[in-house]
């Protein structure tokens, strides 16, 4: 049987235009329709409107398009994006036969970063103008940073490899000293010269990394990166790496990405009402209902979202129906059927029940309380002078804390650091690397745990291991210099206090709305990392990777002749 058709001949002249080279259908058409209806000028974009003064450059328009189009089909370094506009069929129709170099391609996203997710937005205000929306649903992914892992530091983590650079200076310091006693160069082992030059590069390193580490104890650092200042070493489902903590909001009807924020956050505690802000300020008096799932728990993050008409949909834990929430109470009148945020936020503190929540919060009474009041606050004893005195109260069986360090010294001689803030607001401190070598780990480490942690409050100096054998010795030249006791009354105030009921049926949709657009973005778009580096820039770069999601939606929700329609139109 013959093949199916025979090649053309590639000597053959052929008449044909160049807008026939693009299919008539092709999503490049939709790009190219977007950008031609859009003000560049006006969002702020250079080269919008040509100069007459010095060189020529390359029209705005077709820069957008070579990113828009880029992101959408995996094609994001200035490299790519380059060879692109030289083989690439639709890149060539969309660009006019234009060639940028890549430098001039990486200067316009680096000129214009700021200006990208106002491109973004007005694509999601044209194509849902005239659609129907429906609940708003938050989550948030990690997307790998410009930054190794190598080159990000916590203090723990610099203590230990100064402990390994201090160790090496002592054996080359010991070797060294073999050798000149010797007159000669032992067998399998480095000559002199070559010890003094690890020796030198062994020191610099340990002066570095004693710089970064006072530089974030001074400036009271949680990490350091040295690539990219503002990303943060961060848990996802391959371990810990550099990254960003992007929280997006998809619409449930359209499953468009609406807005999106982007954060250095290591978890998503308290992100949940920033995140809608922006859409409950376009949606005006109109409440905004959410969903989010358990990593966004926070009682203050609750609250303020149901004072300013946001209804947070929070998947409850385990074994629970409702939140049990309380607020200060304000004497006021309101207008309970008002959805204005003013209006609900002093019904919700006068303990009356807005209209627009009847049926999601239940239970509401003005109850009275006796609240703490300070007189006059508690004067911390003083710490140790010394780190040295600290360290030798600490080796007669005491965890000490170092308050103007934030540190805590063990009795295994390890150095215990900042971990976390507990809700009573105390600080955790732990230290899992120590805690591996440490001599008395079996007597010190009970329970389910492979590494000690623990709690100190703001008026406590030192603590008593139990598992220590032997009482240290007391005295006045042992202990820390007493301190004064906090001064304080009670009062009766006012509270109210009601139960938040969550919707169930709209918190089981959440995983089908907002897991695949991270499914889309990082696996098919191949963008689970960022090019740029520094928060805004990374913010401006997902914008990019936003509009190649909706791009791809949009796609596949209307015909080519409505989509187009859509996108060439002012939004209203």
């Amino acid at each position: 049987m013959p093949y199916i058709a025979k090649p053309i001949d590639r000597d053959q002249v052929m008449i044909m235009t160049f807008d026939s080279l693009v299919e008539c259908n092709s999503i490049a058409r939709v790009i190219d329709h977007f950008v031609n209806n859009i003000d560049l000028a006006g969002m702020g974009f250079k080269n919008a409107v040509p100069s007459f003064e010095g060189r020529p450059g390359y029209p705005a328009e077709c820069m957008v398009k070579l990113y828009l189009y880029g992101y959408r089909k995996n094609i994001r370094s200035s490299r790519k994006l380059e060879a692109a506009c030289s083989v690439n069929l639709e890149v060539i129709w969309l660009m006019g036969g234009l060639k940028p170099d890549f430098r001039t391609i990486s200067d316009f996203r680096k000129d214009n970063i700021d200006c990208m997710k106002k491109v973004y937005k007005e694509f999601v205000k044209r194509v849902t103008v005239d659609m129907e929306t429906g609940f708003v649903s938050i989550d948030g992914s990690k997307f790998k940073a410009w930054n190794s892992k190598d080159r990000n530091f916590t203090v723990t983590k610099l203590d230990d490899r100064i402990q390994w650079l201090e160790d090496h200076s002592e054996e080359y310091l010991r070797q060294m000293e073999i050798a000149d006693e010797n007159d000669e160069t032992v067998r399998g082992s480095f000559t002199r010269a070559e010890l003094e030059e690890k020796l030198k590069e062994t020191q610099e390193r340990l002066a570095r990394y004693k710089g970064y580490r006072d530089l974030m104890e001074r400036e009271n650092l949680s990490q350091l990166s040295l690539t990219d200042a503002d990303c943060r070493l961060m848990k996802n489902k391959n371990g810990m790496d550099t990254a960003y903590n992007v929280q997006t909001a998809v619409d449930s009807e359209t499953h468009l990405m609406v807005d999106y924020q982007m954060t250095n956050r290591v978890t998503d505690h308290g992100l949940l009402g920033p995140t809608v802000e922006g859409i409950k300020a376009e949606a005006g008096d109109r409440i905004l209902e959410t969903v989010a799932d358990k990593g966004y728990e926070q009682p203050e993050d609750i609250i303020g979202c149901l004072e300013k008409g946001i209804i947070p949909n929070v998947v409850l834990p385990d074994g629970r129906d409702v939140y049990e929430l309380e607020i200060a109470y304000e004497e006021a009148t309101c207008d309970r059927e008002s959805v204005e945020g003013e209006e609900i936020r002093k019904c919700l503190h006068a303990g009356i029940v807005p209209e627009a929540y009847e049926g999601i919060i239940e239970g509401m009474e003005v109850a009275v309380v006796r609240e703490k009041t300070v007189d006059e606050p508690a004067e911390m004893a003083k710490p140790y002078k010394t780190e040295e005195a600290a360290k030798e109260r600490a080796a007669q069986g005491y965890y000490v804390r170092d308050p103007e360090r934030d540190k805590v010294y063990c009795p295994g001689g390890a150095v215990l650091r900042h971990k976390s803030i507990k809700k009573n607001g105390d600080t955790r401190y732990a230290n899992k690397t120590a805690c591996k070598k440490c001599p008395y780990r079996n007597r010190c480490i009970t329970g389910k745990g492979q590494w000690k942690e623990i709690d100190f409050n703001k008026d406590t100096l030192e603590k008593k291991a139990k598992w220590w054998e032997t009482d240290g010795p007391e005295g006045p030249d042992s202990t820390p210099d007493g301190g004064k006791k906090e001064r304080y009354h009670y009062e009766k105030k006012k509270v109210v206090r009601f139960k938040f009921r969550p919707d169930r049926k709209k918190m089981e949709q959440r995983k089908c709305i907002s897991e695949h657009p991270f499914g889309t973005i990082k696996r098919a778009m191949g963008a689970a990392y960022f090019l740029l580096k520094s928060m805004r820039k990374v913010s401006g770069e997902f914008a990019l990777m936003a509009a190649g999601y909706n791009l791809s939606r949009v796609a596949n929700m209307f015909s080519f002749e409505e989509l187009m329609e859509k996108v060439g139109r002012k939004a209203a």
